[in-house]
């Protein structure tokens, strides 16, 4: 089984604007430490050195770079504007998806249940024998089952869900369309 997540290193140059505000704290902790002696009035040293940051602020507000993402699917075919758009891109494509098929799911409870049914040969073997291995849905619930339809006539009746509810989210995934080019949906799903 491959990895779930693979780093990857971003070189950035020493002068980029994501260090500028780092520079700015690290240059004020230095003037707080070292260079007390050189300026007599406190008061007006910190409100210069605040000017600066300030400044440094403004710049990077008006400097910012969008975000690109290089993870896969996407692999550097999407910009976002600010660290908040591009953390909740990630949070939405990439936490909790499939290496194999790039199905993406809700959390991590999803993502265990798809790769022991459906990439699992061990399980489909399992399955077979009769063993009860499909999984409630809910991580709280122990129950398991033989089967699938099993599993949802009990989701139905002990934790209220609905019939309408996408059955084949463990197969399938939220967003389809993020699998790999040539890849099938496992069989028996649509």
């Amino acid at each position: 089984m491959a990895p779930l997540y693979v780093p990857t290193k971003r070189r950035l140059a020493a002068d980029d604007p994501f260090f500028d505000l780092g520079n700015a704290e690290a240059n004020i902790c230095y003037f707080e430490k070292h260079l007390v002696r050189a300026l007599p009035d406190i008061v007006a040293r910190r409100s210069h050195m605040m000017a600066i940051v300030d400044g440094l602020l403004e710049d990077a507000g008006r400097l910012q770079h969008p975000i690109t993402c290089h993870d896969p699917p996407c692999c550097g075919s999407t910009h976002y504007p600010s660290a908040l758009a591009y953390e909740q891109h990630y949070d939405q494509v990439h936490r909790h998806s499939c290496t194999a098929c790039r199905a993406v799911f809700p959390s991590a409870h999803w993502l265990d249940l798809h790769i022991q049914e459906v990439h699992d040969a061990f399980f489909s073997a399992r399955v077979a024998r009769g063993d009860k291995l499909f999984q409630c849905f809910l991580p709280a619930c122990p129950r398991t089952f033989s089967r699938p339809l099993k599993r949802r006539l009990h989701m139905v009746d002990k934790h209220r869900f609905a019939r309408s509810f996408n059955w084949s989210l463990v197969r399938t995934g939220l967003r389809p369309a993020f699998r790999l080019p040539g890849r099938r949906l496992p069989s028996g799903t649509q």
